[in-house]
């Protein structure tokens, strides 16, 4: 039976109204080029996990000789990793030949170096060559970013459709700013780039700071010194060893040969035992919570501990050392030896502020000279997480500019509105002192690959995350601050050397906290272009990779 002339027909768009299809298979991951900044450990990781990705490029800018990061550039004496060795591999990787529970710089930068080698980081790397700029070219959708050859001063531009930055927090270490400390005459080592042929055996020798480098590197000098000023004009809380059941010699715990054998042996214990130390590191995060039972009974065993390990010292000075804050409001280190040290008769620890260094002493504010040979200047590093690079992204915003007023922000760590294409490893508020950081930098380095995924094969030019999003997530994540110790009364790195200032150091939850929250992103939470007009040009001429390669269609059969 035909139509009648009055029966409706469907309506058809004029052809010329109609996309072009693209002539090929859904989903074909279209070539992009990845620049990424840092070859330390999260520059590795991503060397690692880059292998999922298919018809794509990249290389790697490392501003030293070699990989590593600050593990390659912190090698002073005493330096060594303050949780478990085994709980600072990757998730996806074991080492049974740890020498010992806590390792040193030099056990964990050669492991490293390993892991490079066969991630192929070597064969992407750029070593001594330094980024210096990066800006958006809206209209192309790439990243153009200029880089210094640093044997040569030469600057040369690449280009690429991402930037990944692993550089993390500790890559600009930063003299204090003391009145004439460049005018001292001796040696002047920073720990952050320590030289390794400083010689301090019979010296005098000033350390100044009482952070996480001072405590190791005090004990570690102290034995070969003549005289040891430690100036720490702020008290910290000297912990006892994280995971300390586990290594009942202390920081000398050694891993014995039959221990290295089982663990080689039998790859299932291992695993084990490495999930034992990051349950227990984890375990941690309620000390953190203000006035929570946890908080008052860690505080009840860092303060019985280090009044033990004070007991020879004049109890003015003992009670000096012990500080009034909360736990956890400075990051809190297990310090083995280091409050020791500070009762030996070559060592004295100076709490007035110090007002000049001339060319042989270092002065305080109440007129007291120390004369010393070398200075250890044990101060850290710039921690505001603006990138040691200039940094213009769309509509011509400073990156720099921008967190230099208002602190930074970031995305849950990993991106920054009006940077499109931009992600970050270890940026503002990971999980640097919640628990074991590998998973996180895991976890953010595979958040940073879904969005290159989708780059690739859904024919996105650009993606980046709203303003409105990344004010609401720090909102919220200062709110939860208040109620934990980071926000506590006392100056820290972590409010960027303030009293008050905004957290920018550790996340505002445990590790797993962190995990989940973002193994799924919340791609609402974006603004994406496209390349074409159409935003499902991706799904091409209707056939599938599978068919185009003629391989196994009814793949999805499970039973």
């Amino acid at each position: 039976m035909g139509l009648s002339s009055s029966t409706p027909t469907p309506a058809t768009a004029p052809a010329s109204h109609l996309p072009v299809v693209k002539n090929q298979p859904i989903n074909t991951a279209r070539p992009i080029r990845v620049i990424v900044i840092g070859a330390g450990i999260s520059g590795i990781a991503f060397a690692y996990k880059a292998k999922s990705l298919s018809n794509f490029s990249y290389t790697i800018y490392e501003k030293n000789p070699d990989i590593g990061g600050t593990w390659y550039e912190s090698r002073y004496p005493g330096c060594s990793c303050d949780i478990p060795a085994h709980s600072y591999s990757y998730p996806w990787v074991s080492n049974p030949e740890w020498s010992q529970v806590y390792v040193g710089a030099v056990e964990i930068w050669n492991f490293y170096r390993a892991q490079a080698k066969e991630y192929g980081v070597y064969e992407h790397a750029k070593f001594e060559h330094r980024v210096v700029a990066a800006e958006w070219d809206e209209q192309r959708g790439v990243w153009k970013v200029q880089v210094e050859d640093l044997k040569t001063g030469k600057v040369v531009e690449d280009e690429a459709e991402v930037v990944l930055n692993c550089a993390g927090v500790l890559n600009k270490w930063k003299w204090p700013e003391i009145e004439g400390l460049h005018k001292f005459a001796g040696a002047l080592a920073h720990t952050g780039n320590y030289p390794q042929d400083l010689d301090l055996t019979g010296k005098s020798v000033a350390v100044i700071g009482a952070g996480s480098s001072a405590i190791q590197v005090v004990p570690a000098i102290q034995p070969v010194v003549k005289k040891l000023f430690n100036f720490a004009r702020s008290p910290t809380w000297i912990a006892p060893q994280f995971v300390g059941r586990l290594a009942p010699d202390g920081r000398k715990t050694v891993y014995s040969e039959d221990q290295k054998r089982r663990f080689r042996e039998d790859p299932e214990y291992l695993k084990q035992y490495r999930r034992e130390v990051d349950h227990e590191l984890n375990s941690r995060f309620p000390n953190f919570y203000k006035g929570s039972p946890q908080q008052k009974a860690s505080r009840e065993v860092v303060e019985k501990s280090m009044r033990e390990r004070l007991a020879k010292m004049d109890p003015v000075l003992r009670e000096k050392l012990i500080p009034e804050f909360d736990v956890g409001c400075r990051r809190v280190t297990p310090g083995e030896g280091y409050l020791e040290a500070l009762q030996e008769e070559n060592v004295e620890i100076v709490r007035t502020g110090i007002k000049e260094i001339t060319a042989d002493a270092v002065i305080t504010s109440d007129g007291q000279s120390y004369p010393v040979d070398v200075i250890i200047t044990a101060t850290g590093y710039d921690t505001s997480y603006v990138p040691a690079f200039k940094m213009t992204g769309r509509n011509k915003v400073d990156l720099g500019e921008r967190w230099a007023k208002t602190g930074a922000e970031a995305y849950f760590t990993c991106a920054v509105p009006d940077m499109p294409n931009y992600f970050m490893v270890v940026g503002p508020n990971t999980p640097i002192s919640n628990g074991s950081l590998m998973p996180s930098i895991e976890a953010q380095v595979d958040f940073a690959l879904s969005f290159m995924d989708k780059i690739q094969h859904q024919g996105v030019k650009s993606v980046v995350v709203s303003n409105q999003a990344t004010t609401e997530f720090n909102d919220y994540k200062d709110a939860v601050m208040e109620t934990l110790t980071f926000s506590g009364d006392c100056n820290s790195w972590y409010k960027g050397g303030q009293r008050d200032g905004r957290i920018v150091g550790p996340w505002f939850g445990s590790v797993n906290h962190f995990l989940e929250s973002v193994k799924s992103p919340r791609y609402q939470d974006f603004e994406f272009e496209y390349l074409e007009k159409n935003r499902f040009a991706y799904l091409g001429n209707g056939l599938s990779v599978r068919d185009v390669k003629k391989e196994e269609l009814g793949w999805y059969i499970r039973a």
